[in-house]
């Protein structure tokens, strides 16, 4: 039977106005849920559910820099800054590979982001986080669709210096990690052992993955509350200044060369030879550093020695 034209055209406006109805439901939650510190990551899941009942059509890019972003805030309502990442990402200029994804009436679409990579968050605290999401990739005019909040606890960093308790020896000035390539770090804390400064020392160093290099240690470390975590890594700190524990890494060289270096994104090694008198004999041994790149600042996380004979 054919339809009157008065009524086609009612029905085909009722279903383009459907489909433009169809609007997204953006949730944001813990991927897996636990303690996070400042130099930890923080996995959340992201889910763009289709509630209507017409289908809902979106662009994901390959890079999801183009495809959302996070707000965070303190209870105070500060915006914290976008990560150096992010930034450099999304002024690259590079080309935006993407795909369309259709979702069904009732379907949703998930996948998992790293908040630290979008987000800077370099103090401990409270903060109200919510995901902004472009269905039509980032554009200046684009109009993006909000997530509820997430209450995100960050606590102070387990294995790396707070800023509070390094203080240079020579100013008293505060002392801050810097963005340096891996073999000026090692340059600098192997001179700052040969000088006695032990804070500058342990300002390149990630205590947490240094002690927890062995099975052993680790497993213990892992079922340690916060609290019993803090008080093995303060007395693991302690020992390596009165030289009880990996003497490798404390024992003072009298000479040192840097071999070689070489890293990716976000690890690396350099290989340093380093010479050390002991009474009347001289040692040579090759130290390999092993490093990760954390918020563009490189830390040690471990490092293997090989006796190369004495001179």
């Amino acid at each position: 039977m054919k339809l009157p034209r008065t009524i086609l055209v009612l029905m085909l406006a009722v279903l383009a106005a459907g489909v433009a109805s169809a609007q997204p439901e953006i949730a944001v939650r813990f991927f897996d849920k636990r303690i996070y510190y400042t130099d930890s990551e923080i996995f959340l899941k992201i889910t763009i559910q289709n509630p209507s009942a017409s289908p809902y059509r979106f662009k994901l890019a390959e890079e999801r820099m183009f495809s959302l972003a996070f707000e965070a805030r303190t209870p105070s309502n500060r915006l914290l800054d976008v990560s150096d990442t992010y930034k450099r990402t999304v002024a690259s200029g590079s080309p935006v590979y993407y795909r369309e994804i259709a979702l069904q009436p009732g379907e949703e679409y998930s996948f998992v982001e790293d908040l630290r990579r979008y987000v800077r968050m370099d103090e401990a605290g409270v903060y109200r986080v919510r995901v902004m999401f472009h269905p039509e990739l980032l554009r200046p005019d684009s109009r993006p669709v909000y997530s509820p909040d997430l209450v995100v606890s960050v606590r102070p960093g387990a294995g790396i210096p707070s800023i509070a308790e390094t203080l240079s020896a020579e100013t008293g000035d505060i002392l801050r990690a810097e963005r340096i390539p891996p073999d000026e770090v090692i340059r600098r804390t192997i001179e700052a052992r040969q000088k006695g400064r032990w804070n500058e020392f342990f300002l390149y160093l990630d205590l947490e993955a240094l002690l927890t290099r062995t099975p052993e240690k680790k497993r213990v470390y892992d079922k340690e509350s916060d609290d019993g975590r803090r008080r093995m890594l303060d007395r693991y700190k302690e020992e390596l200044e009165r030289e009880i524990v990996d003497n490798d890494i404390v024992t003072i060289p009298y000479w040192f060369e840097i071999l070689e270096t070489r890293y990716s994104a976000a690890s690396g090694i350099v290989r340093v030879l380093q010479k050390f008198q002991y009474q009347q004999i001289r040692l040579v041994k090759e130290y390999t550093y092993q490093l990760q790149k954390r918020d563009d600042v490189w830390y040690v996380v471990g490092y293997s020695v090989l006796n190369k004979g004495t001179e």
